[in-house]
């Protein structure tokens, strides 16, 4: 019994050495390649797993979270001859990670040239104004050109975006400029805007103005001619009528003139006669 003791202890210590090569526990969100003597066999998801130690092992550990890829700045020519530096970041799922271990050395150093690569193709294509107002659009196709190589690598592209654009410090400075020029000049036109519509609105409001005052003269002088005539119609004389509308409101300004605390003489003339001949001189004068 003494000689078996040590030969047991040996078989268990082999026995739990084998459970534990046999036993993987793969976390949440993870993907693990088994190979079978140096050949792809199988991928073990999260979960309790069982492999054949020794014969089996763990190629590669994939991590199935969405991954953040920094795209390094690198300067491109623009179509017009302008120098910017560009840099972008890139969003990226592993979906298939037996792809991913063994159709790429290193997936993620290919998807970095394979961005700056489609960057320089696509900012040369563009002018500046148009690459400064048209991010979206350049996310857009930088996507769309690396989908195509990225599924053969296992992976899915969620979104590309384009963090900085940087011009040349004189063009931004040019830029800054012309912006302040066009700002400038539009506070000018809105400026004379207004001042012409005040001058408009003043000269409809002085016409409106003439107008309704010609309107009053015209009411007082057809009111006039209306008490002429019921006066000629009652007494039937023009010229009679005339001189008592006349000499009414001869009265009447005398009335308001005799009333006039800075009036101190009144001088008034013997008969309406004589006030249709005053006036009449000074007409003709």
């Amino acid at each position: 019994m003494e000689g078996l003791f040590p030969f047991i202890l040996i078989l268990f210590v082999v026995a739990v050495i084998f459970i534990l090569q046999a036993v993987k526990i793969v976390p949440q969100k993870q993907a693990w390649i088994v190979e079978r003597l140096g050949k792809y066999h199988r991928t073990l998801h999260a979960g309790l797993h069982f492999i054949v130690p020794f014969i089996d092992s763990i190629r590669a550990k994939v991590s199935l979270k969405e991954q953040v890829l920094d795209i390094p700045k690198q300067e491109v020519i623009t179509k017009d001859n302008v120098v910017v530096k560009i840099d972008a970041v890139c969003y990226f799922t592993v979906v298939k990670p037996e792809d991913a271990v063994y159709n790429i050395e290193n997936l993620e150093y290919a998807i970095i040239q394979t961005i700056q690569t489609n960057l320089r193709d696509i900012i040369g294509g563009m002018e500046l104004d148009e690459i400064l107002s048209s991010r979206e659009k350049i996310n857009a196709k930088i996507k769309e050109v690396l989908q195509g190589a990225a599924s053969t690598w296992g992976i899915l592209i969620n979104r590309v975006e384009v963090k900085e654009i940087e011009p040349p410090a004189n063009i931004v400075q040019a830029m800054s400029m012309l912006i302040e020029a066009d700002r400038k000049k539009r506070a000018m036109i809105t400026e004379a805007e207004g001042k012409k519509r005040a001058q408009v609105l003043e000269a409809e409001g002085y016409k409106l103005a003439k107008w309704q005052e010609a309107e009053a003269i015209e009411r007082i002088g057809q009111a006039q001619a209306n008490a002429v005539n019921s006066v000629k119609e009652a007494i039937g004389d023009g010229e009679l009528a005339g001189k008592l509308i006349l000499g009414d409101a001869l009265v009447k300004s005398f009335e308001k003139v005799a009333s006039s605390n800075s009036s101190k003489v009144v001088v008034l003339p013997p008969s309406v006669d004589s006030l249709i001949e005053i006036l009449r001189k000074r007409d003709e004068s």
